[in-house]
């Protein structure tokens, strides 16, 4: 009996972990991007692009990480910190 072997490669058994925020804002084409809605809330018509969108990740990554004693949060990731997010999904400014 003839041997099958698969199309593809098999799926590893261990992938890396991988930052979100790395993973999605270290693209180097990212800022070549047209400037096209990301988010449309479905409710009020609001639009967020793709660089307001961005710049809102960057804003709450430097308060994050900068230290309590500049008003910041201070954390860091080597430190072992995490951050979950839960939030509803629309614009509604509370």
């Amino acid at each position: 009996m003839p041997l099958i072997k698969p199309l593809f490669s098999s799926i590893p058994l261990s992938t890396p972990t991988v930052n979100y925020y790395d993973w999605l804002t270290g693209r180097p084409d990212l800022k070549k991007w047209p400037d096209f809605p990301l988010y449309i809330d479905g409710i009020t018509g609001e639009q967020r692009s793709v660089h307001a969108v961005l710049e809102r990740f960057e804003h709450a990554a430097t308060a994050l990480a900068t230290s309590p004693r500049d008003g910041g949060l201070g954390l860091a990731a080597g430190k072992g910190d995490m951050v979950g997010i839960l939030s509803e999904n629309c614009l509604v400014r509370a």
